[in-house]
């Protein structure tokens, strides 16, 4: 996809959390594409938590138990993905956030919230949707240079339920609830208090990616 192909949707939730909303950019062919790299190159799932024990504001403490996450390698076979996010986050940033980004802090994340009560991608079976409660996807250490957190539906929004991705705000209602249509990208600072609320019924596959520089001050 050309870069002057991206068609953007730019969303304001307040005069705080602004964030920068990409509409069908992963088309089902990328996405199946996406798929296929994980599981043909034997991409080994482990329970993820929040990357980093000192990433920030985790409430829940039982997130370490609640995805399955598939860390995706800067190799030739996956430059098709990040080249794309790349595009996204660099249009993203030039509009609206402006900041110093100059770095892929991580590698690019394949995460699957598994149903409750049914044998996940590792073999377990959890009592509990796979979920991940308010937190910052910014703190000490490593996740410091995190500025800008990207994340791609890959589910039809019909292949589950539950498992809304969601944004504190504030105000009257406390948070907003993000649209959840296949293929759409999301990209917000990782200051920001998020959440993705627990899966009930099917299971919901995301990729999740961080750009970032010198931590702000």
């Amino acid at each position: 996809m050309q870069k002057g192909s991206l068609v953007n949707q730019q969303v304001r939730a307040c005069n705080f959390n602004d964030f920068y909303y990409f509409k069908g950019i992963f088309t089902d062919e990328i996405i199946e594409k996406t798929h296929a790299m994980v599981y043909d190159n034997g991409y080994k799932f482990s329970k993820g938590g929040t990357g980093y024990a000192d990433a920030g504001g985790v409430i829940d403490h039982d997130n370490s138990n609640n995805r399955d996450i598939a860390y995706i390698p800067w190799v030739e076979h996956s430059h098709f993905i990040y080249e794309l996010l790349e595009q996204c986050v660099i249009e993203a940033n030039n509009v609206l956030f402006q900041f110093d980004i100059n770095m892929m802090t991580d590698l690019l994340h394949y995460v699957i919230y598994p149903t409750p009560n049914q044998p996940d991608t590792l073999g377990q079976v959890r009592e509990k949707g796979g979920h991940l409660d308010w937190h910052m996807d910014i703190g000490r250490g490593l996740v410091n240079k995190r500025k800008l957190a990207t994340t791609v539906q890959l589910s039809h929004p019909d292949e589950y339920e539950g498992g809304d991705f969601q944004i504190w705000y504030g105000g009257e209602d406390g948070f907003i609830t993000l649209p959840r249509e296949k293929g759409d990208v999301l990209i917000f600072p990782t200051f920001y208090l998020h959440r993705v609320t627990p899966i009930t019924k099917g299971e919901r596959r995301a990729l999740v990616y961080w750009t970032g520089g010198e931590p702000f001050r």
